[in-house]
């Protein structure tokens, strides 16, 4: 049997490690994680909705007809993940990683022969469930597994490639688009992905100096760990996790809130610049504004989760949601709409860290695959109702204070919640 080389010393899990020290080291495994994380816009929203003008006209299909079988291969997506998510768990990360981008890559090529509803249907449902699904959650996995000193550093770091992924390719694709047939791009992006990644991943998830996280691909990777060598942490199961009162009390809507929240308004923000009176130039024009502050919440959460744990840091993730509401309901248009998508921008940045790091703090990382995925298809599901729920508000003739006070109950309300359970929840 092969073993794999012994794990370099890990560094004594005490102090602060300074953000120098820690990219130059860890370079490699950051740049794993990010590239996971951009190759992920593969099965992302933004980008199926690319062309969704292309895919409608060939299969003769309405907006809604679109949106309804988006929605059922989305949601279907989500239940797998449920069992797909503790893959996290058995295999090695390297050969995992391998398995997911080639999946998502094989998905993407059989996509672009669609020519039927059923084509359709399961095109969708396997990009959502390889590219949005598991690509994200292998690598917040492996960054929360890996490291504990710097885990909050490591995942915010990483899911910048999201955001690098959102700035860059709607303009790319569309110019793209200009030049070549659709079915092309899906062709020829996929075997971009897979030939950038693949070859480098042994290289890229190698251990490191820094990596001090214990488990499968971390300290003692070369056997078993059995549960109370976690440094004496109790390590979950997902059938306690599911019957432990805090995480429906508070941490599940540490995960469905802001999914909610950040999905629905964006999904209707013509109507939010409507009844603020804004043009819609100048409403898209402040997505510049979107994007750098994505950047500056994603690592300064980060800083904050390493200085003072997810336990102390996760709840008040959800304050810039309440902000970004209060600011666009009570501000004016040229200042309120500008606050407005700076603090949703900081609100976008924060929760996929928080919410690894936090369920890495309090249920362990041993079962953190199985545990993990019962929260992504939370945020999914939210993410599906929110538009409709806003929806029927909006066709009420409810208004923008009806919207933006039931968002703004949600995200104080949730964090009240979180801030209760994570004060008088017990270390274990």
């Amino acid at each position: 049997m092969t073993t794999n080389p012994s794990p370099l010393p890990p560094i004594a899990p005490t102090g602060f490690i300074g953000n120098r020290e820690f990219i130059v080291t860890e370079w490699r495994f950051l740049l794993f994680g990010l590239l996971m994380a951009f190759w992920s816009s593969l099965g992302q929203t933004f980008f199926i909705s690319l062309f969704s003008g292309q895919i409608r006209a060939a299969l003769d299909l309405s907006h809604g007809d679109f949106g309804t079988y988006y929605a059922l291969a989305t949601t279907a997506s989500a239940i797998s993940l449920i069992w797909l998510g503790k893959l996290a768990d058995m295999m090695r990360l390297e050969k995992l990683a391998i398995f997911i981008l080639g999946s998502l890559c094989v998905a993407a090529v059989l996509f672009s022969q669609i020519s039927s509803l059923w084509m359709l249907v399961g095109g969708l449902y396997l990009l959502r469930m390889f590219g949005q699904g598991m690509m994200t959650h292998v690598y917040t996995t492996a960054m929360a597994r890996r490291y504990v000193v710097t885990r909050g550093r490591a995942i915010s770091i990483a899911q910048l490639g999201h955001t690098l992924s959102e700035s860059i390719g709607p303009a790319s694709i569309v110019a793209l688009q200009a030049i070549f047939d659709w079915r092309s791009l899906w062709i020829s992006l996929p075997l971009i992905a897979f030939i950038t990644l693949a070859p480098f991943l042994r290289l890229l998830t190698q251990r490191t100096r820094l990596q001090d996280g214990e488990g499968l691909d971390g300290l003692g990777a070369n056997q078993p760990m059995p549960d109370h060598a976690y440094g004496g942490q109790k390590q979950w199961r997902r059938n306690e996790v599911l019957r432990d009162p805090a995480f429906w009390l508070g941490f599940i809507w540490l995960a469905a809130v802001p999914s909610f929240v950040l999905t629905g308004l964006l999904f209707h923000q013509i109507y939010l610049a409507e009844a603020k009176g804004v043009a819609l130039s100048t409403w898209t024009a402040s997505y510049v504004l979107y994007a750098v502050f994505a950047v500056i919440g994603s690592l300064t959460i980060g800083q904050l989760i390493d200085r003072f744990s997810a336990r102390r840091v996760a709840a008040h993730m959800l304050l810039p949601n309440t902000l970004a509401c209060l600011a666009l309901w009570f501000g004016s248009a040229e200042i309120g709409v500008p606050l407005f998508f700076i603090l949703f921008g900081l609100a976008i940045g924060m929760p996929h860290a928080t919410n690894a790091a936090l369920v890495a703090e309090v249920y362990g990382t041993r079962y953190m695959g199985e545990i993990k995925a019962l929260f992504m298809p939370v945020g999914v599901f939210a993410s599906a109702l929110s538009p409709m729920l806003m929806g029927w508000m909006i066709d009420a003739g409810l208004g923008l204070d009806a919207l933006l006070g039931m968002n703004i109950a949600l995200a104080f309300g949730a964090q009240i919640m979180a801030m209760i359970v994570l004060h008088f929840r017990k270390a274990l």
